[in-house]
């Protein structure tokens, strides 16, 4: 349970590690806009549910980096939405695929 007494949804990095790799590992572009849109949501789900987490030390200038980054993506306004050509919203996947595979290793390097 989480400190607001709600049951914590549990991180499943072998789920999280393989969703970035079918983004990073594309080799033939963005492919089709709804599977863009749709892995997306599935990032920015993980992400968030991953910055919930103990992440350990979080003092270093790579690590506050990074978690500035997390943020800074997962910020709304920041989003891409159905008017952002389909280039710029596979080039903000494959940013929050590369955040969260970065996440996802420091979570992965405190919980061994």
């Amino acid at each position: 349970m989480d400190e607001s007494g709600d049951a914590a949804l549990p991180v499943d990095l072998v789920v999280i590690f393989r969703t970035v790799e079918r983004v990073l590992g594309r080799g033939d572009g963005p492919g089709e806009r709804v599977w863009v849109e749709a892995v997306t949501r599935q990032l920015q789900g993980q992400l968030s549910l991953l910055l919930l987490e103990d992440l350990g030390d979080t003092d270093s200038a790579a690590v506050r980096d990074l978690h500035r980054a997390a943020y800074r993506l997962l910020d709304r306004r920041g989003r891409p939405d159905e008017r952002t050509p389909s280039a710029e919203a596979y080039a903000y996947l494959r940013a929050l695929a590369g955040v969260t595979r970065g996440v996802a290793a420091l979570y992965a390097s405190g919980n061994q």
